[in-house]
């Protein structure tokens, strides 16, 4: 007598099979949640892009920008886009400006030119403070900010 083959999948393949499975539930899950909150995901990206070009600012500053003007800025811009809706169009804007700054781990001036025109054409309200030529309080900017 011939012995019958066992039918159904092998153990190993049937191991295999549900730690694949596992997987990709776990791949879907992650896509769906990265999905879901994108808007403060692309939000964090751009506040902590901002932090480190402060940091650059701040330890190499470029000849003619005015360092806590900038911050001013800069803290203004990341205040007021944790609050608003996302613009993506402006978005994708304002990262290609800070993009290269980032690649470069060096800021020039006309980086900083074009990084505070990128802030300010996302929000056209923080011109006063990109503007001005006396020193800003960023306290200040916060609260004026906050209150409006």
């Amino acid at each position: 007598m011939e012995p019958t083959p066992k039918k159904g999948l092998s153990k190993g393949c049937l191991v295999t099979l549900i730690i694949v499975g596992v997987l990709l539930v776990m791949v879907i899950i992650a896509g769906v949640t990265c999905w879901y909150y994108k808007d403060d995901l692309a939000k964090t990206a751009a506040a902590t892009a901002i932090e480190q070009v402060k940091v650059m600012v701040a330890e190499n500053p470029p000849d003619v920008v005015d360092t806590a003007q900038f911050n001013a800025l800069a803290d203004g811009f990341v205040i007021k886009l944790k609050e608003e809706e996302l613009d993506y169009e402006k978005y994708a804007g304002f990262m290609q400006a800070i993009q290269g700054i980032i690649n470069d781990k060096a800021i020039s001036s006309e980086e900083a030119e074009r990084l505070r025109t990128a802030m300010v054409e996302y929000f056209p309200d923080l011109a006063d403070i990109a503007l001005t030529e006396e020193p800003v309080d960023s306290m200040q900017v916060e609260d004026s900010i906050i209150s409006h």
